[in-house]
């Protein structure tokens, strides 16, 4: 059984300056997308399918891995990178596995850095409430990165979402108070904001001023409406819903208070 790795064990190597080798399976456009990058560490993109040539053929190598460091080898979820370090520690590979792959790997740093800037936030705000939400914006990571970049730089002070998906998952609105994680699209906190001011108006009601305040675009009624009555009405067709421009919208002012 080859040597397993947990996302929290990798993290704390990477903190501590360790040398390492990471071996990343997937495919390349996988890999360019989002792979595992730190000072300190070799990160080497080999297709999983290359690797399981070497299973086929004894004379087959690759070069590009080193037979006297160890290697710990990551996928996705950590099926094929298991297969893939089974296939080289039968040649002699020093391998470890990331358990759970580039997803476990996510999932904690997200938490890590959630819990991190919440800490750094209350260090300087020690009237800080206990609760807070995190939640990065859109629906893609490039949608996120570009809103939670308007909102670290002030650009952006405010946001609108979509009551009826508040009233049919039972979720509690949200409220003046209320402080916000801003995730980027790889889940990294990167600031914290307080509501200033919450309302629900209907979507034809949505005023210039709040356009104005979430910093898209030209920052226009116009602009702002264009883009939500898209947004929206795909939101509204997952849960069989159509759109009309008298839905709830929930009209959320904040401040920047924070800043990773």
């Amino acid at each position: 059984m080859v040597k397993m790795i947990t996302a929290e064990e990798l993290f704390r190597k990477i903190q501590t300056e360790q040398a390492l080798v990471l071996v990343d399976v997937r495919a390349e456009d996988k890999y360019n997308q989002f792979h595992i990058e730190a000072n300190t560490v070799e990160d080497i993109n080999v297709p999983k399918t290359e690797i399981y040539m070497l299973d086929d053929e004894v004379e087959n190598v690759l070069p590009q891995l080193p037979k006297n460091r160890e290697m710990i080898i990551t996928c996705t979820t950590g099926n094929s990178a298991t297969k893939c370090a089974n296939i080289l520690s039968s040649r002699d590979y020093d391998v470890t596995v990331l358990e759970g792959g580039i997803t476990a790997w996510k999932e904690y740093i997200s938490k890590e850095s959630i819990e991190r800037v919440w800490e750094e936030f209350k260090s300087t705000h020690p009237d800080a409430p206990e609760k807070y939400v995190a939640w990065s914006f859109g629906n893609s990571k490039q949608m996120a990165d570009e809103l939670a970049s308007l909102v670290v730089e002030g650009t952006k002070t405010a946001t609108s979402s979509n009551y009826t998906l508040y009233e049919l998952e039972n979720e509690p609105l949200p409220m003046v108070g209320l402080h916000n994680i801003i995730l980027d699209g790889n889940g990294i906190a990167v600031a914290v904001v307080e509501n200033i001011a919450v309302k629900v108006v209907p979507f034809n009601e949505v005023t210039e001023q709040h356009a104005y305040l979430e910093g898209e675009g030209h920052r226009s009624l116009r602009y702002w409406q264009e883009v939500h009555e898209k947004f929206f009405t795909n939101e509204l067709k997952e849960v069989n819903q159509d759109f009309h421009h008298e839905i709830p919208v929930i009209c959320e002012t904040f401040k920047l208070v924070f800043k990773n």
